[in-house]
């Protein structure tokens, strides 16, 4: 192929500078025939601006930019502009130069000054790309303006330039290799970013094909923009990436003749099926359905793939070893250019863990960690239910209110763990004993609830709770020790005892009470008295912390004679209610209901700071070694600031630590004897006196006995209720006998008779207190007695 004529004229010459070829631009320029250049030598037809002297060889000059005269046919000297240039892409003639002439004038000729009056130039200048002619050297002789403004160049920079500059440094052994590719095999083609003068950087799409002007080979080419394909390419590399990567499982279908068949499936798709894509591409992805589930999902999923929509699913499918699998299914059409809906893609999230994890949760919410019962709020639900079914059927809903009798005690001396074993086993028993229909709850702690549906009769009611109260009282062995587990029981009838959950769980609660008050481990059915008896006790509960903050509570004092001079020593505070309506009310019946409530603690620390009152009273009068006994709750002695509480009442008051003792019962010792012994060596070291209440009624051993840092214990007085019985006489004069070789002091409490006087004198106990000497009296008429000195007499 030839191209004619051109704007830039090349010779090419050897190392001696003897003219080897030439392309027609030299004849045009020159005048010279192509007859006349053959065999010239280029000195003949070129003069180098060369320094006086100087004769630089061809290799010399290479790369660099010259100037000088070109010689013309005609006689005339031209100006020009000389580029002598290494054959680099001539690899069969090594040390050939190219010799590339530019006229100099005064306005530099454009790129196809020389052939402006031929059609081509206008072409090439209207075509959709760069246009470019090198030759050997890898320089260009011709190009349109899109390669000056991809380069960012005039026209005059450019024949100066190698070729492989364009490029970035890293792509240039690439383009050498596809320009020598074309030299050689005649075409060649590549993807490089041309990289202007000032940083622009466009990728093109370049298709170089062999050439000859004149005898001179050269490489031409055009280079296409593909900055957009570059985008999309990108575009789709990372889409197909994040595809690819994706946690969510992605399958792609085409459409065929009403048919869904897989395409593609990312690696989420083949971890979460187990399906490999060359297992199942082709296939309908309805071959992991489950026969009959989900069939009200999959019809919608059908009607709307018909209809070329998307829809969003949840449903179940099969993996491949079996396991049923969540699928929260969203499925999208895809269309093609024209419109046409050609592919479907369907992306599955597995949300089986989240399932069982929801499936967990409500189980957690509705039922008790420890047993698996339910808990409050499914009871609630559950026994509405019933009630509102027995509503429609006419028929008895029972509700039976379940504690443990002591459970406090089998977590203190077994450990919470035993306890949590027994509250398993009393579960088990539980659901033995009655129907699946039937609810079981754990209402927290030591609490169970049974709803009854439609039971038979009342009798079969009591029935079914005796049994259930038998089950529940058998041994539970844990870890090789045997507990005996006890219940009280309340049992309350829909529609008998109310209308509504909310009263029939009052009743029952109500009847559970009742059975606690009348001696724990049986069960009582809810009746109108009992709700009396509870409604009196939850006034008693609200008027007792408006009575101890209203100053309702009194102290009375019930005396101590010492039983070998008669004389008082001491007394003993007794707290009394005087109510504004009901009057005096005793403190058995107020005293439980304040330990129930935790309203012992205030109403303690009252009591301590009314007797330390009284005691600087009796000192003021002066009264010597005179001591007061304050009875202590086991909430007090378990509370961790006591001592330091105690400690700062006395000092206010002023009152000395030795005249006030503090009576402790043998079971509350009993219950924690270590930390019954902690608290009793706090007190002890403020140096009060301590005494241990009815005593012989516990279980203390003589070990723990010796260990408690007290100074008195006190008789109870059922030990003197007849001093005629040999057994009350026995216990009597051997617990005297205790106390005085552990070197305590021994008080007999309850004494009414001169008899009971008699025999503890003749067993020399110590001292005595009751109602054979005085009631309990009032501070004033207790200072008013001791004033007077008044005395047991002989």
């Amino acid at each position: 192929m030839n191209l004619s004529p051109l704007p830039l004229a090349v010779f090419v010459v050897d190392a001696a500078g003897t003219v080897t070829s030439w392309n027609k631009a030299c004849e045009k320029l020159a005048g010279y025939g192509a007859g006349e250049i053959q065999g010239m030598t280029l000195d003949r037809i070129v003069e180098f601006d060369d320094p006086a002297g100087a004769k630089p060889r061809m290799a010399a000059r290479a790369d660099a930019e010259n100037e000088g005269t070109l010689h013309t046919a005609d006689g005339r000297r031209l100006p020009v502009r000389i580029t002598v240039a290494p054959q680099s892409f001539d690899t069969e003639k090594p040390g050939t130069f190219s010799v590339i002439l530019i006229p100099r004038t005064r306005q530099f000729p454009t790129r196809y000054a020389l052939i402006q009056d031929l059609p081509v130039a206008d072409i090439l200048e209207s075509l959709p790309c760069v246009f470019y002619v090198i030759d050997q050297s890898g320089h260009l002789l011709l190009w349109n303006h899109q390669l000056e403004e991809a380069l960012e160049m005039d026209a005059e920079e450019l024949p100066t330039s190698n070729v492989k500059f364009f490029f970035d440094e890293k792509e240039r052994p690439l383009i050498v290799d596809k320009i020598l590719a074309a030299f050689d095999g005649g075409g060649s083609t590549h993807e490089a970013e041309l990289v202007g003068k000032h940083g622009k950087r466009t990728p093109y799409l370049f298709r170089c094909s062999l050439a000859h002007l004149g005898n001179v080979p050269v490489v031409f080419g055009t280079g296409m923009d593909i900055t957009a394909r570059k985008q999309a390419e990108l575009g789709l590399r990372v889409r197909e990436r994040a595809i690819y990567s994706s946690l969510n499982a992605i399958v792609i279908t085409r459409c065929e003749e009403d048919e869904h068949r897989i395409d593609y499936v990312n690696p989420a798709f083949e971890r979460i099926t187990g399906y490999l894509l060359s297992e199942i591409r082709g296939q309908d992805p309805r071959f992991m359905a489950i026969p009959g589930c989900d069939e009200d999902e999959r019809q919608r999923i059908r009607e709307t793939l018909a209809r070329k929509e998307s829809v969003r699913v949840v449903l179940r499918n099969k993996r491949k070893n079996g396991e049923v699998f969540w699928n929260d299914l969203r499925i999208d059409p895809v269309s093609n250019g024209d419109g046409e809906i050609t592919h479907f893609v369907g992306v599955i999230n597995d949300i089986t863990e989240a399932r069982h994890y929801e499936r967990r949760l409500h189980h957690l919410a509705h039922h008790d960690p420890l047993t698996g019962l339910a808990n409050r709020t499914l009871l609630q639900d559950r026994l509405r239910q019933a009630i509102d079914s027995a509503k429609r059927g006419g028929f008895m809903v029972a509700l039976a209110f379940l504690d443990l009798d002591n459970f406090k005690h089998i977590n203190d001396n077994f450990g919470h763990d035993a306890g949590d074993a027994v509250l398993r086993e009393i579960a088990q028993r539980l659901r033995e004993n009655v129907r699946e229909e039937d609810t079981i709850a754990r209402m927290g702690g030591d609490e169970f609830v049974l709803v009854i549906c439609n039971p038979a009769s009342h009798e079969r009611i009591a029935a079914l709770i005796e049994r259930i109260r038998r089950s529940v009282m058998a041994k539970v062995e844990v870890k090789g020790r045997d507990i005996l587990p006890g219940t009280s029981i309340g049992v309350s009838i829909f529609p008998d005892d109310g209308d509504s959950p909310e009263k029939i769980m009052r009743a029952a609660d109500a009847a559970m009470y009742h059975a606690k008050t009348l001696g724990k481990n049986n069960f009582q059915f809810y009746s109108t008295d009992l709700n009396q008896i509870v409604h009196e006790h939850l006034m008693l509960e609200a008027n007792l912390s408006r009575a101890i903050r209203q100053h309702e509570m009194v102290l009375d004092y019930q005396p101590k004679v010492d039983l070998r001079s008669g004389k008082v020593v001491g007394a003993e505070a007794l707290v009394r209610w005087r109510h504004p309506v009901e009057g005096v009310i005793p403190p058995d019946r107020f005293i439980p209901v304040a330990e129930e409530t935790g309203l012992i603690v205030p109403l303690g620390d009252w009591v301590i700071d009314e007797a330390c009152s009284a005691l600087k009273a009796m000192e003021a009068l002066g009264v010597k070694d005179f001591v007061i006994a304050v009875n202590l709750s086991a909430r007090q002695l378990r509370q961790r600031q006591f001592a330091e509480r105690l400690g700062a009442t006395l000092s206010r008051h002023g009152v000395d630590p030795r005249s006030l003792e503090l009576e402790v019962t043998e079971s509350q010792l009993m219950d924690h004897p270590d930390e019954a012994l902690d608290a009793l060596g706090q007190l002890k070291a403020l140096g009060v006196r301590l005494s241990i209440d009815d005593f012989g009624t516990g279980y203390s051993s003589l070990s723990h006995l010796q260990k408690f840092p007290v100074d008195v214990i006190k008789i109870d007085r059922s030990f003197l209720g007849d001093v005629g019985h040999d057994g009350h006489l026995v216990i009597t004069r051997a617990i005297i006998a205790l106390g005085h070789n552990l070197k305590l002091k021994v008080v007999a409490e309850g004494v009414e008779t001169r008899e009971q006087i008699a025999f503890l004198r003749e067993h020399d106990c110590d001292q005595m207190q009751g109602f054979y000497f005085s009631p309990a009296l009032p501070r004033e008429t207790l200072q008013e007695m001791v004033a007077r000195d008044a005395r047991l007499p002989d």
